[in-house]
């Protein structure tokens, strides 16, 4: 049994999401072949067909009825025996799909979009991380200003109160 790692459920779930439209794309192919060569007499023979293999398996299974007890006291090995063959089976499964799925992703960031794409990320961030640095170094000298706009405002106003006091005493003189 393989190790797994972190991603490799990721890669289950991809490998079964391209197997699935693997299938789909066959199954789909296989019914438009069909019924472009199903025609009337084509349809009643394999509908004959149909009708004489269900009889032949209601038939057997009829005749497997009749052995029904002997087999129920069988089913608790054959039941383990399933169970053992169906999880290896399962364990195996996952294993592929998650190799499948390792496939597509390698195979999807090689391609000269995705690379692409991964380079326009990076140029990305670093253009926020430079407007970022920018727009903060603009705010610390916009402080700074107004910071001494204000001190000036203050000195200013103290100079024309103390300009207007004196006036006002010297009017009086």
């Amino acid at each position: 049994m393989a190790t797994r790692t972190p991603v490799t459920p990721f890669y289950a779930i991809a490998g079964a999401g391209d197997l699935a439209v693997e299938k789909f794309r066959a199954v789909s192919e296989d019914v438009t072949a069909r019924f472009a060569k199903l025609d009337q007499k084509t349809l009643q023979t394999e509908l004959t067909k149909a009708q004489s293999e269900v009889t032949k398996r209601f038939d057997a299974f009829v005749a497997d009825a009749k052995t029904a007890p002997a087999k129920l006291r069988e089913l608790p090995a054959v039941a383990q025996a399933g169970f053992t063959t169906v999880l290896g089976q399962a364990e195996e499964t996952y294993e592929d799909l998650a190799g499948r799925g390792k496939d597509l992703v390698e195979r999807i960031r090689s391609q000269k979009a995705t690379e692409d794409l991964v380079t326009q990320a990076k140029t990305t961030v670093s253009k926020a991380k430079a407007t970022r640095t920018t727009a903060k170094k603009t705010a610390q000298t916009a402080t700074r200003n107004v910071k001494a706009t204000a001190t000036s405002a203050r000195k200013t106003a103290k100079t024309a109160s103390k300009a207007a006091t004196d006036a006002a005493d010297k009017v009086g003189d």
